[in-house]
């Protein structure tokens, strides 16, 4: 399983069988189905998963292995785990820009002290 910067486009080759057929499955929270259709959430009705939700393709149904499906709460989970990643990396880099600035103003004050002493001088030459 890899991951990337972009929560929803890690995907996972293979299948539980090992056999030649690929399949990818995306993490995080799905938009659409591999056929085009736009994923809905959608509630179990099943003795085994009463009331759970999950992603659903419209043209799907019960033992359907080409269309969507897969439970709302892992994907959440997913989602979730790879935006705490996210934002850690958005913390790094802000706390490197921030360093930048400080830096930069640094440099600044040092210039305009730098041209008060220059006006300072050519005024005294007068």
């Amino acid at each position: 399983m890899s991951t990337s910067a972009n929560p929803s486009s890690s995907t996972v080759s293979g299948g539980r069988n090992g056999g030649s057929r690929r399949r990818e499955k995306q993490r995080g929270l799905p938009k659409f189905c591999r056929c085009g259709e736009e994923a809905t959430i959608k509630t179990s009705e099943t003795a085994k998963n009463p009331g759970r939700l999950f992603y659903g393709c419209p043209n799907g149904s019960e033992g359907d292995k080409y269309h969507l499906f897969t439970w709302t709460d892992e994907r959440v989970v997913e989602e979730v785990e790879d935006l705490k990643c996210l934002v850690s990396d958005l913390e790094a880099e802000l706390s490197a820009v921030k360093a930048d600035v400080a830096g930069l103003e640094k440099q600044v004050e040092h210039s305009m002290v730098m041209i008060g002493i220059a006006r300072n001088r050519c005024c005294t030459i007068l």
